[in-house]
């Protein structure tokens, strides 16, 4: 961007090559005060970092960015509440409790695969064979993360196009920084319908539990307290949307950079070992949501420049993950790199930012780490000739959360 002027965060300009702007912010203005915003940048990764961690940086804004349509989540809550609403949830995304859903996973893979899961992917049958060519992006990597989440909760996939229409509503009205009120409206509209959805099946729960996550969450007690309905539609509501938008936009960019570079396809094919680093430098280069937003509870100093109490702080993940303070030549593609440690890339410790950082770091982050290497493997196994698609180039997407538009590829 040769000019000296700013662009407009929300410009189609820095929506188009968010990166382009991120380095010049980074350079020339670390700490950039946005008037179409209303909100400060924060760019660089040791600034984001500190963000992150500090209770300066309160999550308050989400009274008016996720509140609306999440209700009051685990991501709003601060101190003693966090940590005991968090410990009521926590042990069904680790350990053991991670574990009872790896064949949910697997099952799903091959259902989806195999078109055999339900009558609504029957037409795709024909697709999903060798030589054929297929939209990898809506036909498997968005398709999968929403049945998973729904057999988790015990939901039915037959129900598949009603979630992806209410979660489709709440990515929007997330990534809705213009503030269209036709967006936030659908949002809360779909929040609404999903809600009185779910009032019947939690109240079934409750007289009948069963083996399910929502089942988990309704029997659930710590010391004593449990959760509220509306506490377990919010967190059910929280999955669907974490669960579901950020693996499949994962997935599908990880593909997109392994069938770029063919050999780095060939190399991953033959070997391994080498996914899991490729899984977590897509992370990185490419984080499906590339900011969270905060607010500030006091004034801060950052790079030298005050930022008033009250503030709305956007912490830009994308651009902390190119930081070339940080990481060497950001700007290329290399899950060989040696300045990011892969095996904490699904954790609280993690040198990128893609599930966040600190106390609020993303409750699900290893269920999608199973996700992504038992899906990325099966599509290995079964189609080694994967290519993309003749005369199909890979077009970047979104601003909040970022992907690629399609990805059309011959199996």
């Amino acid at each position: 961007m040769a000019s000296t002027a700013w662009p407009a965060f929300l410009s189609s300009e820095v929506a188009e090559d968010p990166y382009a702007y991120y380095r010049r912010l980074r350079a020339e203005s670390p700490v950039h005060w946005d008037e179409g915003l209303g909100g400060y940048l924060l760019s660089r990764h040791a600034d984001v970092a500190t963000a992150y961690k500090s209770p300066a940086f309160s999550t308050r804004n989400y009274e008016v960015h996720l509140e609306p349509v999440f209700g009051r989540s685990l991501l709003q809550m601060d101190g003693a509440e966090h940590s005991r609403k968090r410990a009521l949830v926590s042990p069904y995304f680790r350990g053991k409790g991670l574990e009872m859903w790896a064949p949910v996973i697997a099952r799903n893979i091959a259902g989806i695969l195999d078109r055999s899961v339900t009558s609504a992917s029957e037409h795709l049958v024909r697709q999903f064979r060798p030589g054929a060519t297929v939209d990898l992006l809506t036909e498997f990597c968005y398709y999968l993360p929403v049945y998973v989440i729904t057999d988790m909760l015990g939901l039915p996939h037959d129900d598949y196009d009603r979630f992806v229409a209410w979660y489709s509503a709440h990515i929007d009205f997330l990534g809705n920084l213009h503030r269209d009120p036709t967006i936030a409206a659908r949002g809360r509209q779909a929040t609404e319908e999903l809600w009185d959805y779910l009032t019947p099946v939690i109240h079934d729960r409750r007289r009948h539990p069963g083996d399910d996550l929502i089942s988990a969450l309704v029997t659930a007690e710590v010391n004593g307290e449990s959760l509220a309905d509306d506490e377990i539609k919010t967190h059910i509501t929280q999955l669907l949307n974490a669960g579901s938008e950020t693996t499949g936009k994962a997935l599908g960019s990880l593909f997109t950079h392994l069938l770029s570079q063919r050999e780095l396809f060939e190399a991953v094919r033959a070997d391994r070992s080498q996914l899991l680093p490729a899984i977590s430098e897509t992370l990185r280069f490419t984080p499906p949501s590339q900011m969270n937003g905060r607010q500030t509870t006091t004034d801060v100093q950052v790079e030298g420049v005050t930022i008033p109490a009250g503030s709305l702080v956007m912490l830009l993940i994308a651009s902390a993950n190119r930081d070339e303070r940080r990481f060497r030549a950001p700007d290329s593609f290399d899950p060989g790199r040696d300045d990011l440690d892969h095996e904490k890339a699904f954790s609280a410790a993690g040198e990128h930012f893609a599930f966040g950082f600190g106390r609020h770091f993303c409750l699900g982050a290893m269920l999608s780490r199973s996700e992504l290497l038992q899906a990325s493997n099966v599509l290995l196994d079964r189609f080694p000739q994967m290519r993309l698609a003749d005369g199909f180039q890979p077009h970047w997407k979104g601003l909040k959360m970022r992907a690629v538009e399609q990805l059309l590829v011959t199996l």
